[in-house]
């Protein structure tokens, strides 16, 4: 996917969008970068900060090129499925399933984790139960049928609503990060 380069006039044109304050405007535009990453990331994106910044360079371009957009944080999240998607097709495949994240012989390449940092994550996936791992697994795995409709299925069937699964979801991943945060802080555990 050829990286589409963000021009200061593209990029003033789009602050003006926001607000016409620049300190808001610079704000909104953050809190719209933080979603797109999130966006990514979401889906096992490696490097989602990138595909972040790409959603809003095309933004950019598309607006500076006098397309009509009347709402950007839809006209975003359409970008931001078109970038998914190409990388998708990327030889390198740019992501890493949750399962896969899972197993126990987790290891990404060397230049993305070192022995420790590995260690610390399987660490981290050890410590929530197999319930709720199963509960994740399901939650963002999906071959070819649409998020919203399998997760729609997954809250039927654990007789929950959609937005009940979103904060279990939630909290279990705030769980991982907190131990993730924790074993960072301490340098724990140790790689064997």
């Amino acid at each position: 996917m050829a990286h589409t380069p963000l021009t200061p006039e593209n990029f003033e044109l789009l602050l003006l969008c926001f607000n016409s304050d620049r300190e808001k405007a610079g704000e909104e535009y953050e809190l719209l970068w933080q979603k797109m990453r999130e966006y990514f990331a979401a889906r096992g994106a490696i490097c989602a900060e990138d595909l972040a910044d790409e959603a809003l360079s095309r933004l950019a371009k598309k607006y500076a090129e006098g397309e009509e957009i009347r709402d950007f944080n839809r006209y975003s999240y359409g970008l931001a499925r078109l970038i998914w998607m190409e990388s998708l097709r990327r030889p390198e495949n740019n992501y890493v399933s949750f399962d896969q994240a899972l197993g126990l012989s987790f290891v990404l390449p060397d230049f993305l984790l070192t022995e420790e940092e590995n260690a610390r994550y399987v660490h981290c996936i050890r410590q929530i139960t197999d319930e709720e791992r199963n509960l994740m697994i399901e939650y963002w795995d999906h071959e070819e049928e649409s998020h919203y409709e399998a997760r729609r299925q997954q809250a039927i069937r654990m007789g929950i609503s959609p937005t009940a699964l979103r904060i279990r979801v939630s909290r279990i991943r705030k769980k991982l990060e907190a131990c993730l945060a924790n074993c960072l802080e301490k340098k724990t555990p140790k790689a064997k």
